[in-house]
């Protein structure tokens, strides 16, 4: 899984970033001045994505998590604020269940514990055998992008996804999206350990795929916060960067210093 690291001259402390789907690592491009400024950066690509090859017959979370817990020890580093988007957030979690010791904390961008029905209707149809033997495989990812980011504030993040997803592989497409539709259950099994990593969600009031379910999520979570980006969409790290770094690195601060003091 491909990898890059932006050093901090005099910190110890690292962030590792996790992309949602069709995306890469670039698209943190407005993080990684804020980030870099206080922390150690990594960077990912997911399997399929970006730099990384598709690796053919494995559980892409397992895998994913694997290879991130790899990357991590080959670099000696013990633990990390993990911050992701959408796709990333699973990823993220599985990882938790696998090595907790591993996450300082985790920022949640754009979380997403669970597809509306309607949602999971429409990835469903988009990898039913006789369309995907017909459609080009972005034909359906360039609508759920606009069903999930239909608004005009929304059209920067919903083009940015769209230009970096088109660099997919019709494999690497359906892989992702199997692999959520029949395993769709990592917040729950995280959320049954009783972990205690600390957590910040942070979602687009206008997110109305995922927000409701994020809310009910927080509720039954321990040391979980939420904080709701007025009109903002999914993809909020683009759309309202300012806010969301304003919010992930005062968190982060928050944590370490309790750290510190522990």
């Amino acid at each position: 899984m491909y990898y890059k690291t932006l050093t901090h001259p005099t910190s110890k402390e690292w962030i590792v970033l996790f992309h949602g789907f069709g995306g890469n690592s670039s698209i943190f491009y407005k993080q990684l001045k804020v980030f870099r400024a206080e922390y150690n950066i990594l960077l990912l690509d997911l399997p399929g994505h970006g730099k990384s090859p598709y690796p053919k017959g494995v559980d892409l979370y397992e895998y994913s998590s694997a290879q991130t817990i790899e990357i991590m020890n080959k670099l000696k580093i013990e633990s990390a604020h993990f911050v992701g988007i959408s796709l990333g957030t699973i990823i993220m979690q599985e990882i938790a269940l696998r090595k907790p010791s591993a996450i300082k904390s985790m920022v949640l961008g754009g979380a997403t514990p669970k597809l509306k029905k309607w949602g999971e209707f429409l990835c469903r149809l988009s990898v039913f055998y006789p369309l995907r033997k017909i459609l080009p495989h972005m034909v359906p990812y360039r609508i759920f992008a606009r069903v999930l980011l239909p608004k005009k504030n929304h059209s920067d993040s919903r083009i940015a996804f769209i230009k970096e997803a088109y660099k997919l592989s019709k494999e690497t497409y359906l892989g992702w999206v199997l692999a959520g539709l029949n395993g769709y259950t990592t917040y729950d099994r995280l959320k049954g350990t009783k972990n205690k990593i600390p957590k910040l969600y942070i979602s687009g009031s206008e997110d109305h795929m995922f927000l409701s379910n994020t809310m009910e999520y927080v509720k039954q979570e321990e040391n979980s916060t939420l904080e709701v980006i007025e009109k903002c969409g999914h993809v909020c790290n683009i759309e309202e960067s300012d806010t969301f770094n304003d919010l992930a690195v005062a968190f982060m601060k928050r944590v370490d210093k309790i750290s510190i003091t522990a």
